[in-house]
């Protein structure tokens, strides 16, 4: 391992050091910082030319400023002329907002609102838009309700990740397996259900007695492969919006 450096970001640094204490490699020397305008510092004191350089940082805590601080240190190790830079993101950012949402709607009696506020004010007495293209150009759902339109983060941070100059990411359990689609690099997922399991048997006592839970329907199969590893009883939890405000669960 002459080779490798390894960086940890200021998201998680007590996981860099247990991993760094795990491969017997020491952190790599840098000072992360802000300026007094909240500017994100990074500085690397050690050299990394011609090396394969790991960055450490989680979407943990500070997302945002844990996402720009993450892009600064691929730049400087790009700028420090890295043989290659392989980013470790066991939570990896904003991988919960790879599409738009469009689940949200306006009520039915609210539909084209704003369109037709629009035209109202500027004595526009056309019709509202007819056909699905039409409606769809305007922001109307098809069976009715505005679709509120969404910004794909997900995709915005995996384009940001690969453009400050990343050649390789790890990521574990990422929300949504087509996220891998989204990057032309390589992406290796690390999955924590041997870690969580065994973490179960050594630490929770009488954990035979316990009920695995799954807080929505989205973790229902991977909740579900843990009891059935374990012998355990199954829960889930039923989210359901009412009136888009609130929601109503059960058990």
């Amino acid at each position: 391992m002459k080779n490798i450096v390894l960086l940890t970001g200021s998201s998680h640094p007590q996981l860099a050091r247990r991993i760094s204490e795990s491969l017997g490699i020491e952190l790599g020397d840098c000072t992360l910082g802000k300026f007094s305008n909240q500017e994100t510092s990074v500085k690397i004191k050690d050299s990394v030319r011609e090396k394969h350089v790991y960055i450490i940082q989680s979407g943990c805590g500070r997302v945002n400023d844990n996402v720009i601080e993450l892009f600064i240190l691929i730049q400087a190790c790009r700028m420090g002329s890295a043989k290659r830079i392989t980013v470790v993101t066991p939570l990896f950012p904003y991988s919960r907002q790879s599409e738009r949402s469009q689940k949200k709607r306006l009520p039915q009696h609210q539909i084209g609102t704003e369109i037709m506020n629009s035209l109202l004010q500027t004595g526009d007495s056309r019709p509202l838009p007819q056909g699905t293209f039409a409606q769809s150009f305007m922001g109307m759902s098809e069976g009715g309700g505005y679709r509120q339109w969404c910004a794909r983060a997900g995709t915005l941070v995996a384009n940001l990740l690969q453009a400050a100059g990343a050649d390789h990411l790890i990521a574990m359990d990422l929300h949504d397996p087509q996220y891998q689609g989204f990057f032309q690099i390589p992406v290796d997922l690390v999955y924590a259900e041997p870690s969580i399991i065994q973490w179960i048997r050594s630490e929770i006592p009488n954990w035979r007695q316990a009920v695995v839970v799954s807080p929505d329907a989205g973790g229902a199969k991977r909740a579900t492969s843990i009891c059935n590893k374990l012998n355990l009883d199954f829960a889930l939890i039923h989210k359901e919006d009412v009136g888009g405000t609130r929601e109503s669960m059960g058990l």
